[in-house]
């Protein structure tokens, strides 16, 4: 996220069918219409034709180049098209970024990395697309302001959730181009690495490196330290960005070696106990847990006292009386009994505040599930016997 709220832009009218038709096509005679429709009838044929045709005889470009063409005709803009899937051949990419990434997606985090080569060769796709997973999914998140307006705190928007509000000129209008919309992938990625180009990654410094407990170059550091100001959302993305890049095997041992989380584990504002029947140093210390987890217990631990009583060892398969399986099961749950050194309960304020806190996150640290002594009345805060005397803090598939 790169910042903070402007209006809603206000949805604009539609008289009827004609309304969404652009200028040209009203302009034209019903037998031209007709002869255009037909036209872009056997284009989308040979498209699809195109895009079928086998590996001994393709047809390369073709798509993208019919698409540029009938955005043209119909008065939109084109994008420029993206490479053909044969050029994606040769890019590092993991079965894990093949899988988890849109192809769409996928296509445009390496063109405009491709593109920033000749003056930004530091500039990794894989770490474009560590920011478009934290901040939306790749597109996917049905957050505020993905999609359509802007996030909680009023300021950003689009799958990169660039600030609109800031400066002037905003971030969004320093690195945009004519025409651009903050929403489309095809002019978000593309402006999201001349931001980090920008940032320092043309022209790297020996400047200290912001954040040293974190993989990769101290100018990557700080490009991603400007992009959002947190040391542990730099961790997410490069951590994303070697999952991207590396077989599964080799991302397990480079989670167990992550100097993140052996800061984690020296830090004296996060303890573990034993007390509950848990044993979450070893779970902690094994990299393991999902990586949100980890940026959540960093962040907190940078304005409480915290103790951790459960991650994933000694807790149970599925939720209390349920066939579900817990969060925790699958690495992404851990549970607080104790906030500045007084155990969780109604009578601890700083307990309570660090749920208050919780509810006014947006954005790649926002628990999906929070319980606590505490009945905040809307999602994902819960309340029961279970959870009176520690704060569950958990997240979904993601």
């Amino acid at each position: 996220m790169t910042g903070r709220t402007p209006r809603r832009p206000a949805r604009p009218r539609v008289a009827g069918p004609a309304a969404v038709r652009p200028p040209a096509w009203r302009a034209l005679s019903r037998r031209a219409r007709w002869q255009l429709t037909l036209a872009v009838v056997a284009l989308c044929l040979l498209a699809v034709l195109a895009g079928g045709a086998s590996p001994g005889f393709p047809i390369r470009g073709l798509p993208g180049a019919i698409g540029a063409r009938l955005a043209g005709a119909l008065g939109g803009r084109a994008h420029p098209a993206l490479p053909p899937v044969a050029d994606l051949r040769g890019v590092a990419a993991s079965s894990f970024a093949l899988a988890d990434i849109p192809s769409e997606y996928l296509a445009y985090y390496i063109q405009a990395a491709q593109t920033a080569v000749p003056t930004c060769p530091r500039l990794r796709w894989q770490l474009l697309a560590g920011i478009g997973k934290v901040e939306s999914d790749h597109g996917r998140s049905p957050a505020p302001g993905v999609h359509a307006g802007v996030n909680r705190h009023g300021c950003c928007a689009g799958p990169m959730q660039f600030n609109l509000t800031d400066g002037p000129p905003s971030t969004w209008d320093a690195f945009k181009r004519p025409g651009d919309s903050v929403y489309e992938p095809a002019d978000a990625i593309p402006a999201a690495a001349r931001k980090l180009c920008a940032n320092g990654l043309a022209a790297p410094t020996d400047a200290r490196d912001p954040c040293p407990t974190v993989r990769g170059s101290p100018a990557e550091h700080r490009a991603l330290k400007r992009y959002n100001n947190a040391c542990w959302y730099v961790h997410e993305v490069v951590e994303l960005a070697g999952r991207y890049t590396l077989p599964a095997t080799q991302a397990a041992a480079a989670a167990r070696s992550d100097p993140f989380v052996r800061a984690l584990l020296a830090d004296p504002r996060i303890g573990v106990t034993r007390s509950h029947g848990c044993d979450p140093r070893p779970d902690l210390a094994s990299g393991r847990l999902d990586l949100r987890v980890q940026s959540l217990l960093a962040a907190l631990a940078d304005r409480w006292t915290i103790r951790v009583s459960c991650a994933r060892s000694g807790h149970s398969t599925y939720v209390k009386g349920t066939h579900r399986v817990s969060n925790h099961t699958v690495w992404r749950a851990v549970d607080v009994d104790r906030v500045d050194g007084r155990p969780v309960s109604r009578r601890n304020p700083a307990a309570r505040d660090l749920v208050l806190w919780l509810d006014r996150l947006d954005g790649p640290l926002r628990p999906t599930e929070v319980g606590s002594p505490w009945r905040l009345g809307h999602r994902p805060y819960f309340s029961d016997e279970g959870h009176r005397e520690h704060i569950h803090l958990g997240y979904g598939p993601g």
